[in-house]
């Protein structure tokens, strides 16, 4: 069984120099991602008001958003859970959970909370992964589909729902993961080793999404999905 804390620390571990972790992560790693990111919703449904980013880590989409996290990571405004934010009702216009949901043990709860202190007709950018491999940051505990991705999201006015990165995207993640399986020969810190190792000569294999992410059956085959709903 993989030991989770010690994949956990080496990811925090780079994360101490953001740029370059953000960097590799978006060059080499196994993802190529597409749809709408978190910095072209910010534009796109820019209202006045605050802007929270929950499970920010040491990442800064802009000098007036607040970041919020489990980990006081440098650029964390708030250390705090997902399932409670130390946040007044109705007091947030836009959300970020970019990559979160997946780690919180109760993403209904979580939900909810969003729906708390958005303010009415805020909106939330809610990123998911789908078929992506077990990766703890601290735990990793569920998948989404488009359905459950509605579903969770059923109190608000849904507005856009899509790939942020497609079918290759979750082949190479996939391979990836299963060349360390079978290299590592059961030792976890070859393992994790190996994962990081795979990425650097199988992430090409992730450029075919430049195309197939906008195929309209991407989305039942997707790495990620992402979702814009509105506070109803």
């Amino acid at each position: 069984m993989i030991n989770k804390k010690n994949e956990d620390n080496l990811r925090n571990f780079f994360k101490r120099w953001p740029a370059f972790y953000y960097f590799i992560a978006v060059v080499f790693g196994p993802l190529m991602f597409g749809g709408l990111s978190a910095k072209r919703f910010l534009k796109k449904y820019y209202q006045p008001g605050r802007i929270l980013n929950i499970g920010s880590g040491p990442l800064r989409l802009g000098p007036d958003i607040i970041n919020v996290d489990v980990y006081p990571y440098e650029g964390v405004d708030i250390v705090a859970d997902a399932l409670s934010i130390p946040v007044v009702d109705s007091s947030i216009s836009l959300i970020i959970s970019d990559n979160v949901m997946e780690h919180v043990d109760d993403p209904n709860a979580a939900v909810k909370e969003i729906h708390r202190i958005l303010t009415p007709s805020g909106v939330a950018y809610i990123c998911i992964p789908f078929m992506y491999p077990f990766h703890p940051s601290p735990s990793d505990f569920q998948r989404f589909t488009k359905e459950g991705i509605l579903e969770l999201m059923k109190d608000f006015e849904i507005l856009e729902i899509g790939v942020r990165a497609g079918p290759f995207s979750a082949l190479t993640t996939i391979l990836c993961y299963l060349c360390a399986t079978i290299f590592s020969f059961g030792s976890e810190q070859l393992y994790l080793f190996l994962v990081n190792l795979f990425m650097l000569f199988l992430w090409p294999i992730k450029l075919f999404d430049i195309i197939f992410n906008h195929w309209p059956r991407a989305i039942n085959m997707a790495a990620i999905l992402y979702c814009v709903a509105r506070k109803k």
